[in-house]
């Protein structure tokens, strides 16, 4: 059976996440094939600089050839066949999850991931892959009006806090825990999560920090939750 993969990024810029996009290309192997999807922006006159930005970090990389996808309507398994990884950027964490909810697109990311596909989410998109996406309430205005809120909970039952910094977020990530009762994975700017299976492990260059109701506590890289 294939292992899942993921890869999870606080959100900082391409010098905050080079040890992710390096083990993201490795994974999708030399001369590999990338999706990338900018659409979490909602700002379609920026995703061809997207595209570049991103062509920029990964083909130095090994990474043979990356489209983008900005409607996402329609699309189907069969179509996903031909990408060894997708790459889903960051923006409004609300826009992205109504969007992937409205087009069927959540349900094609799940089975792709569960036939062994690599995904790498970027701020917004790391969010969605958790249990909720309320974290993300505090730095994206919920424009589409969602109510529900579940991500798609692939990180055993964790929620993920993006841009994440100690001083001003521990009492907003507290009040969350107390309101929801879903523990927090926090990453700052510089840190990720690398997901193999059932196995979560800090990344990138600073710790991860767990949260849950009986208090915090600093996860080293390459280390498990």
């Amino acid at each position: 059976m294939p292992t899942p993969r993921l890869i999870l990024a606080g959100g900082g810029d391409a010098p905050d996440s080079q040890p992710l996009d390096a083990l993201f290309a490795g994974w999708i192997g030399p001369g590999g094939r990338m999706l990338y999807l900018p659409v979490a922006t909602g700002n379609p006159a920026g995703y061809r600089a997207d595209l570049t930005w991103v062509s920029a970090i990964f083909r130095p990389l090994g990474v043979g050839s990356i489209a983008m996808w900005t409607d996402l309507a329609g699309r189907d398994a069969g179509q996903l066949t031909d990408f060894d990884g997708i790459f889903i950027g960051g923006g409004n964490t609300f826009h992205l999850l109504d969007l992937l909810r409205r087009t069927g697109f959540d349900r094609l990311l799940r089975d792709f991931i569960a036939a062994g596909g690599a995904v790498y989410g970027g701020s917004a998109g790391a969010i969605i892959l958790g249990r909720d996406i309320g974290p993300a309430a505090h730095i994206d205005p919920n424009d589409a009006s969602i109510t529900d809120t579940r991500g798609l909970d692939l990180l055993g039952g964790y929620a993920v806090w993006c841009h994440y910094v100690a001083n001003g977020d521990a009492p907003r990530i507290r009040a969350y825990i107390a309101a929801t009762g879903f523990p927090v994975l926090a990453l700052t700017e510089r840190a990720g999560l690398r997901v193999e299976g059932p196995h979560i492990l800090a990344a990138g260059y600073d710790p991860c920090v767990r949260y849950t109701a009986g208090g915090a506590h600093e996860v080293a890289v390459g280390d498990a939750m």
